[in-house]
């Protein structure tokens, strides 16, 4: 029996349908998505559970194609199924009903996806610090270099898709300059509030910033004042070498998607190491696994269950959902072309998966309803539980996502009342939910604040040069485009 307690959380987007596209199962209640009494009950329903945190996958698009003219003139076109089937669409801000969740149960955290290709430092670091006094400390920051870059040039407007591994050197100054601002822009004694002396907040305690990097520059203060965790805990999802390398300076949590065990325990020894060779300890950061679970009475009532939401989404609706994550109209090409001959800039993570086995296009799409997303899991309660202890035994993963697959409180009714209490009764979960701020409850550090073994402390007040200045990357770290080769 494994000794590690496991993390768990509720993977979602802020739309009808998501990874499953299950929306047309009889068991899907989508109609009320778009309300705050849907997700509310949601949050109700997982915090009582003992679920540590709801994270929210975004994605500031919608599936597209480049088309070229015989003439040679490139335009994108949206597949019609995009918008007939609900493939990512329509699809809302999930950052927006995050403080209306956080006041309806106290303790269950959130995690919400935001894009350095598309957001600005100071603005994204101003959003989410409010946050984190509005949740007291439960907001954490899923770090991601793109979202659907086709829509990042079609809806705001910049010039071409940026290669991967610039995405990633952008990233690493990004978020070396939002942790600037949380870290290094007041002191902790700043706040006065002393009304004799007019005095709110001290001026001398309150640091100016200044950063003139790469891609982003800023003087100034930071307005928002410390909140418990100041830097939300951050999460970074991207399986690439440039990601694993990436996650290793700035992540606590990192999310994977792997289906394969074998893999996904290579993939979890390689960030560890990464994260060793950084001066960090290598079991500092955790690392989450996505899984489907359909449970069922019997095994074969699972197995009946997994046939029908397979079949729930139309062949065309789930190679929409691929477009949309890997970049490459599976529709548009010859079924017998081979995997391997594709490649992309958006999403290589999500290609990668399909790729090494032989896989042609038609192969692909035949499967991609039983296939896309993390490790699919079916069968009873007690087999879940079973599945789950293996998983984590033989990857060394530190928790999981439970994905999406009919749609709100039925995507997780079974694994509530079923697979948990078994769990809980194996030692890996614990008796009583965690509490805390989202840091301490998945890190396990002793305060809210990040560890001094992370960069984002070299940015404090007093604590000398820091870590990283100017977006630099660790000079003892191969370059990103040495990382990805």
């Amino acid at each position: 029996m494994s000794a590690k307690q496991l993390v768990l959380g509720a993977f979602e987007e802020l739309t009808p349908s998501f990874i499953s596209n299950g929306w047309p199962h009889e068991r899907s209640d989508p109609a009320g998505f778009a309300g705050l009494p849907y997700w509310q009950e949601l949050s109700r329903q997982l915090d009582a559970a003992g679920f540590d945190f709801l994270f929210f996958a975004d994605a500031l698009g919608y599936p597209m194609h480049e088309q070229v003219s015989p003439s040679g003139e490139v335009t994108f076109e949206i597949p019609d199924v995009v918008v007939r089937e609900a493939v990512q669409f329509p699809v809302h801000d999930p950052l927006t009903i995050v403080s209306g969740l956080a006041a309806t149960v106290e303790r269950l955290g959130f995690v919400v996806t935001a894009s350095t290709t598309a957001e600005h430092p100071f603005l994204l670091a101003r959003r989410f610090a409010s946050l984190d006094h509005l949740t007291a400390g439960r907001i954490g920051w899923n770090v991601v270099t793109s979202d659907m870059q086709t829509a990042l040039v079609r809806l705001l407007g910049q010039t071409d898709v940026t290669p991967h591994d610039e995405r990633y050197a952008r990233a690493d100054e990004f978020v070396d300059l939002t942790l600037k601002l949380w870290e290094g822009g007041w002191s902790d004694d700043a706040a006065v509030v002393d009304k004799a002396t007019r005095v709110f907040t001290d001026p001398s305690k309150v640091h100016r910033i200044t950063h003139e990097g790469r891609y982003f520059s800023l003087d100034g203060l930071f307005p928002v004042s410390p909140s418990l965790q100041r830097t939300p805990t951050l999460f970074q999802a991207g399986s690439s070498a440039s990601g694993r390398e990436f996650a290793s300076r700035i992540a606590e949590c990192v999310f994977i998607q792997e289906r394969d065990p074998a893999q996904a325990a290579r993939t979890v020894r390689d960030i560890r190491d990464r994260v060793e060779r950084r001066g960090r300890d290598r079991d500092s950061v955790k690392i989450i696994n996505s899984i489907s679970v359909v449970v069922g009475a019997t095994d074969e009532e699972a197995q009946a269950a997994r046939r029908a939401l397979t079949a729930a989404p139309s062949r065309d609706a789930m190679a929409a959902l691929f477009l949309g994550w890997s970049g490459v109209n599976l529709l548009g090409l010859d079924p017998a072309t081979p995997i391997d001959e594709l490649s992309t800039e958006v999403g290589q993570t999500t290609l990668a998966m399909y790729q090494g086995q032989g896989a042609t296009v038609g192969s692909v799409l035949d499967r991609l309803a039983e296939t896309l997303g993390g490790t699919k899991i079916t069968g009873t309660a007690e087999h879940a539980a079973d599945e789950i202890e293996t998983l984590a035994r033989e990857t060394d993963v530190d928790g999981f996502l439970i994905e999406h697959s009919y749609g709100g409180l039925a995507t997780y009714r079974e694994f509530i009342d079923g697979v948990m209490p078994l769990l809980r009764e194996r030692g890996l979960l614990p008796a009583e939910p965690r509490g805390g701020t989202l840091r301490e409850r998945l890190t396990g550090t002793p305060t809210p604040r990040l560890g001094p073994a992370h960069p984002g402390a070299g940015f404090r007040p007093g604590a000398g040069t820091a870590a990283y200045p100017g977006g630099a990357a660790d000079p003892a770290a191969p370059p990103a485009s040495a990382a990805a080769g």
